[in-house]
């Protein structure tokens, strides 16, 4: 039950980081200000995965669903 516990609270701690995040986001984007720079769920991983999406998706043209 107590590792059931940390797991809840390490989750809990990131979804807070992210939720940061988003209101700092916000009240930049609100002001007219530079928005910050995405960040990943996990704190080590880089937006290089959603990059890749958006940059095949650019490639593959708006009509492709594959």
């Amino acid at each position: 039950m107590e590792l059931l516990n940390l797991f809840l609270v390490a989750v809990l701690l990131l979804l807070l980081r992210k939720l940061v995040w988003c209101l700092r986001w916000l009240w930049c984007w609100r002001r007219g200000r530079e928005t910050p720079a995405p960040i990943s769920f996990f704190p080590r991983r880089t937006g290089e995965t959603f990059d890749g999406h958006i940059r095949r998706d650019r490639e593959d043209g708006p009509g492709n669903l594959e």
